[in-house]
């Protein structure tokens, strides 16, 4: 097989056959491929901070062929958490992008035919400790026509951070951090309480360090979320109702590009790769090497409350969708009032019948918010809990018929506590399923008649297309708020949205070809999902870091109106193409072969 994939990629440049063929990134069966030689050379140059990738579940596999020092126990016992992967140089949370490439046995996807290879992994890594160092070995790389990704903790649900035959910018230890009470404006218009932080760490980091000078700052809800794909792709988080997107967070980046220049980008200095970073796709334009991010006042106390809406033994399935229909319809105005985030989730049948603890078969479908409220007090919450109680009693006509049920409400002294709580269990990685995604607005949750709400909620929870969405509350008066100067190139319909909705249940065979059982998964949420999505909200989009990687739609849903201006950034910056992703802008320009691992041009 490694001949045939050798003659393959030599036939690709071979003389006479390159103007039928497309050109490719190099790749190890050329013979344009760096030399061991010149790989110590590189690594000579940039101190000794490349690392020739070597699996770390190659201790489970007999003869450790790439002889690491991990135990196969430790590897096993770890590997579906996030944290370990992120601390892995190689390691990602979806490794079926990678080609499910040397996995240890008995995780999700391991076929013992299969073996352990480099696979889909990049082949060398930098483990980057300085902008220098990522300058010096981007430029080398691209002189080469190697491949550029980029991994700060590898939390990405399209493999967006790895590729085979890469040079993977690993940025984890680019970890200082300042406070900055009256960190100046680069045009001079004064200044702002700002925090300059490395591009490697996380936002339970950045949480911490704020805390300690009484402020807070717009990121994820997972501890082990990293800030690179998650400021670049646009950023939703606990806060981001109250204070906009991550993205629209940043006041100034330096950037390292595909030719080894250092960029600072702000709204004086590279404008527009600056916008382009602001929302606009991760490791795409550059790589960025430090932000300085704006910081907020953090919340004096924060409560939290739930309840749970559903219909009781006798009670119609009309009536219990009436009942959630109301409680949803009524967010956007709860949202435009109050303080207040959370998630709410709709299911029905098992998932509804499990999520209440009910003895018997739910009618219609299940709706329970789960809200935190910031400065707020217990008994505001009660009030907002008791209120949709009795607007979803009141849904209909039958006394007794629909159940409301009010969770505990606690009180946490911080926007930390807070956050800590919901971080108290190492998070699992991403499981074999393919989610899918909407941002949706006061115009389809609100304005829509009740019974048009109802019949796009059943499309998704009812049946075979699915049994539970997730709503989350990050859009609102937050996003809708920022100052047009702080927006950047997130696709523009965040401004007019109140839920970024999450859809499960592609199945996925895990231990299949994994060049095969994605695009067949992509194609199920495309029949099942996206073209739901479409009737419902044709007019939205999606949230680009957790949404369908396989959406036929993805450069409107993603990028909005956006897309043809960041194409001519890319260009601008990245005139190599060194830097790919999965749904990245200009990357139909391009088509990776999973199987092989080559990366050719298609136009």
């Amino acid at each position: 097989m490694k001949g045939v994939l050798e003659l393959l990629a030599l036939s690709l440049f071979a003389p006479g056959i390159a103007l039928a063929r497309p050109q490719c990134k190099t790749s190890p069966m050329d013979t344009s491929w760096p030399s061991l030689d010149e790989w110590r050379s590189l690594n000579a140059s940039i101190d000794g901070t490349l690392i020739r990738t070597a699996p770390a579940a190659s201790a489970c596999y007999p003869g450790n062929p790439f002889n690491v020092s991990n135990s196969c126990d430790d590897v096993r016992k770890n590997w579906v958490y996030e944290e370990y992967q992120a601390a892995l140089p190689e390691g990602i949370d979806s490794p079926m992008y990678a080609n499910n490439s040397c996995l240890p046995p008995g995780v999700s996807g391991y076929s013992p035919h299969k073996g352990c290879v480099v696979g889909g992994s990049p082949s060398y890594i930098v483990e980057a400790a300085t902008e220098h160092q990522v300058a010096v070995a981007v430029a080398w790389a691209t002189e080469r026509n190697i491949r550029v990704v980029v991994k700060g903790t590898g939390h990405d649900y399209s493999g967006r951070s790895s590729g085979a035959y890469a040079l993977s910018i690993w940025t984890h230890t680019l970890r200082n951090i300042e406070y900055h009470p009256q960190w100046r404006l680069p045009d001079g218009n004064g200044t702002e309480n700002a925090i300059v932080t490395g591009s490697g760490n996380t936002w339970s980091v950045l949480y911490g360090f704020a805390n300690q000078h009484n402020r807070t700052v717009v990121g994820g809800g997972d501890h082990s979320v990293g800030l690179g794909g998650y400021l670049q792709g646009g950023g939703h988080g606990p806060l981001s109702s109250q204070f906009g997107l991550g993205a629209d967070q940043i006041l100034q980046a330096t950037v390292v590009t595909t030719d080894g220049r250092v960029l600072t980008a702000n709204n004086v200095q590279n404008r527009d790769l600056f916008w382009a970073i602001k929302g606009g796709g991760a490791g795409q334009y550059g790589i960025v090497t430090e932000y300085v991010l704006k910081s907020h006042p953090a919340p004096s106390s924060v409560v939290t409350g739930s309840l749970s809406v559903y219909g009781a033994r006798n009670t119609s399935a009309d009536d219990a969708w009436s009942a959630v229909t109301a409680v949803l319809s009524s967010i956007p105005d709860l949202m435009d009032s109050l303080p207040l985030a959370g998630t709410i989730t709709v299911a029905a049948g098992t998932y509804g019948k499990s999520m209440v603890g009910a003895n018997y078969t739910v009618p219609g479908a299940v709706i329970a918010p789960s809200f935190y409220g910031y400065n707020m007090t217990e008994t505001q919450l009660h009030t907002i809990l008791q209120s949709l109680a009795t607007k979803a009693i009141a849904a209909t006509n039958r006394t007794g018929s629909i159940i409301a049920t009010p969770g505990a409400i606690e009180s946490h002294p911080s926007f930390l506590a807070f956050f800590n709580s919901t971080n108290s269990s190492p998070s699992a990685t991403v499981s074999s399923s393919l989610m899918s995604s909407r941002l949706l607005g006061r115009a389809e949750l609100t304005d829509l008649p009740m019974p048009d709400l109802k019949r796009h909620l059943q499309n998704f929870v009812e049946g075979e297309n699915g049994s539970m969405l997730l709503f989350g509350l990050q859009g609102g008066r937050g996003p809708r708020t920022v100052p047009s100067h702080l927006r950047g190139a997130v696709n523009p319909v965040w401004r007019s949205i109140y839920t970024h909705v999450l859809s499960f249940g592609a199945p996925i065979n895990a231990t299949g070809v994994p060049s095969v059982e994605l695009p067949k998964a992509g194609r199920w949420s495309e029949a099942h999902r996206e073209a739901y999505w479409r009737v419902w909200a044709p007019d939205t989009g999606a949230y680009m870091n957790e949404a369908n990687s396989f959406n036929t739609h993805w450069k409107k849903d993603f990028y909005g109106v956006y897309y043809e201006e960041l194409l001519g950034i890319k260009m601008k910056y990245d005139p190599s193409e060194s830097l790919f992703v999965r749904n990245g802008v200009g990357s139909d320009r391009w088509e990776y072969d999973l199987d092989t691992g080559l990366l050719c041009r298609v136009d």
